[in-house]
Formats: C-alpha cells, sequence, structure tokens
C-alpha cells in the first residue's frame, strides 16, 4: 500500500472524529484531542532526544508536561504559567541532581527535558482554550482556521514541490530538510491564503481582507518553520523519524509540528484582535 493511500485512509478516520470534537458545545472533545497530542508528542520527545535515560526519567516529564498543559487549558490564573514552569523546573533539577550529580550532565538532560515538556507539552494549550471563549475571539472557527493553516499548506507545498520543482529546484534549507524546496514554500504560502479566504467566506466573516492576510502569511511561514524545527530535531538527535503513530504521517509531532508554531500566534491575533 502506497504512503499516500495510507495518509489518505488515516486521515478519513482522524478528521471526521476532529471534527465532531470542535462542533461539540462543549470544550471536552477538544480538550481529550490536545490531551492525545501532549500525551504522544512528550513521549516521543522524550524517547527521542533522552534514550539514554530510564523510562521513569522520560514518563515523569511526560507526566509533568501534560499536567502543566492541562491546568494551564481549565485555570483562568494568569499567574499559572510561571508558577507551573518553577514547579516543573525544580522538580527536574532536584531529579536530575540526585540521579546525574555532575553538573554538565544535570544541565544536558534537563534542558532537553524542559525544552520538551514546552514545545509538546504547553505550545499546544491554545488550540483548547479556544473552546473557552465566545466569538469572535474563540470558537470552532479559530480551531479550524490553525488546522487549515497548517495542512492544507502542507498539501499545497507537497504537491507544488512534486511537480514543480523540476523548473525551480532550488531548496528551501539544504542543510536541515534536504527535500523540501522553495517552489514548495510558495505552494505553502498560497494554500495558507485559500484556506483563510474560505474561512472567510464560509464560516468566518467576521475576518476582513486584511486579516485574512495578516493571519495565513506569517501562521504559514511559522508552519514552515515548526515543519523544518522537527527535521532538525531529528537529525541533530540521529533519527530518521520521531515515532509511527499514524500509518502514512509517521509520529505525533511530525503531524502537529506546524500547530505547534501556528496555534499561539493565531490564539494571540484573535484576541488582540477581537
Amino acid at each position: 500500500m502506497s504512503n499516500l493511500l495510507l495518509r489518505f485512509l488515516t486521515a478519513v478516520v482522524a478528521v471526521p472524529l476532529l471534527i465532531a470534537a470542535i462542533q461539540w458545545d462543549r470544550p471536552l472533545g477538544v480538550w481529550l484531542w490536545v490531551l492525545a497530542a501532549q500525551l504522544t508528542g512528550l513521549r516521543e520527545w522524550m524517547m527521542m532526544t533522552l534514550p539514554k535515560e530510564s523510562p521513569l526519567t522520560r514518563w515523569l516529564g511526560v507526566l509533568c508536561g501534560t499536567a502543566l498543559g492541562t491546568a494551564l487549558i481549565w485555570s483562568e490564573d494568569s499567574q499559572l504559567l510561571l508558577t507551573g514552569l518553577c514547579g516543573v523546573t525544580i522538580v527536574g533539577l532536584i531529579y536530575f541532581l540526585v540521579k546525574h550529580g555532575e553538573i554538565e550532565t544535570v544541565a544536558q538532560r534537563l534542558s532537553l527535558w524542559l525544552a520538551g515538556i514546552l514545545y509538546a507539552g504547553v505550545l499546544i494549550v491554545p488550540l483548547a482554550r479556544f473552546k473557552m471563549h465566545t466569538p469572535p475571539s474563540g470558537g470552532g472557527g479559530w480551531i479550524y482556521i490553525c488546522l487549515t493553516s497548517a495542512w492544507v499548506s502542507d498539501t499545497f507545498a507537497y504537491f507544488f514541490g512534486r511537480f514543480g520543482s523540476r523548473f525551480w529546484p532550488a531548496k528551501l534549507w539544504q542543510e536541515i530538510s534536504p527535500k523540501k524546496t522553495r517552489i514548495g514554500g510558495v505552494g505553502g504560502v498560497i494554500g495558507s491564503l485559500v484556506a483563510l479566504s474560505i474561512a472567510k467566506l464560509w464560516y468566518m466573516p467576521v475576518l476582513s481582507w486584511t486579516d485574512v492576510v495578516l493571519i495565513a502569511i506569517p501562521a504559514n511561514i511559522l508552519g514552515q518553520l515548526g515543519d523544518l524545527v522537527e527535521s532538525l530535531i531529528k537529525r541533530s538527535v540521529g533519527v530518521k523519524d520521531s515515532g509511527v503513530l499514524l500509518p502514512g504521517h509517521g509520529s505525533m509531532l511530525d503531524r502537529i509540528d506546524a500547530l505547534i508554531l501556528v496555534v499561539p500566534y493565531v490564539y494571540a491575533y484573535s484576541h488582540y484582535r477581537f
């Protein structure tokens, strides 16, 4: 079975479930999706960056990241992020000091452990927070914007890169991701503009055409950077894939790498603009 067909079949199963969660009046459905992404993404990060650490170390990171992310979703306390990060840092510092003793080893392992908690546990939190707010600054429409900004543009980038690279073969960033081309990057921007234009005309009339441009282009650039960050991480630790959870798509991190940077931007834009 081809990889493209596997990707399609996985999407046929997952997309209706995701839409049902977004359309549900209560935020629980989206939170469960975000929780699944946090749990699997954190586990993939810990396995990928700390392969020599014990399972206890890795699962402690998964639990701390998930707990902090969940608390940030459901709490209205603006000081929780600072308090939570301080608490998680203290837990990690004490744990690694007791386990390793040497400050260089402690600093290296702790930095990777904390980076994973922020990267896979915290940055995607606003996706669920959208359901805590009412339109125009909240609601399911903004979740669709995040998803389509990342995934529609990714699809455009794939096909532009596949069929357009013969005309413009220049690489986007050769050292990090040799397969990505500049024509694919252009296709991604076009895809993001198409997705936001459809959003405005269909389910987000509150957006102006200026909003469409100011969301689509920066979100696409951030999404492509998120993809490159994931590629850089995998290249740095010497692995080809961070997991094989989703047939045809690879790991959870491979699927949400663009969202991780897109979601905070769209969330901030929606709240400061509306």
